[in-house]
């Protein structure tokens, strides 16, 4: 994993210039202009990347090239394989049963009292997949019904019937 994020940062370093500013320091602008300060000699960078992940950030791999060192070397020591098999070399014991667990005499988590607000409560309804905007059941796929002459394909607006009623009056 270590590597991966390494060669990712080596790559974004091609985009940053550099200018020397110490024995140690550096200032490193990236392709938007930030500005971060690099110090090789306490292991730091502005963008605190480096301290918090232990693996050279970009801004710090661009310094390490200008001074011709390798990225590799400065990466933290909990990534390397012999701090792995140190860490796991011993047996790890199992936890014994909650009813072997010693009784604390602290008092016990109580949860927070429930305060009811003011105002009328939130409907939680949920919408169906369907469902649109206004609430309503969309009718698309539905064929329509006449209520008058009972075929499909047309509603009661629309129906023949209804149409020769409408020009007796």
């Amino acid at each position: 994993m270590a590597l991966k994020v390494l060669t990712k940062n080596t790559t974004k370093s091609m985009k940053c210039n550099l200018e020397w500013n110490s024995e140690y320091g550096f200032e490193v602008k990236d392709r938007w202009d930030n500005t971060f300060v690099v110090n090789l000699g306490n292991q730091t960078c502005t963008c605190r990347s480096w301290m918090l992940r232990g693996i050279p950030c970009c801004h710090v791999i661009a310094a390490l090239h200008f001074r011709k060192l390798e990225p590799i070397t400065y990466v933290a020591h909990w990534y390397r394989k012999e701090t792995y098999l140190k860490v796991y070399s011993h047996y790890i014991q199992p936890v014994t049963n909650m009813k072997m667990w010693p009784q604390s005499s602290n008092p016990s988590v109580i949860p927070p009292v429930i305060k009811t607000l003011l105002g009328r409560p939130r409907k939680c309804k949920r919408k169906e997949k369907n469902e649109n905007k206004t609430g309503k059941l969309s009718k698309r796929g539905v064929e329509m019904t006449c209520s008058l002459c009972h075929a499909k394909g047309h509603n009661k607006r629309g129906c023949h019937l209804n149409n020769q009623a409408n020009t007796g009056r």
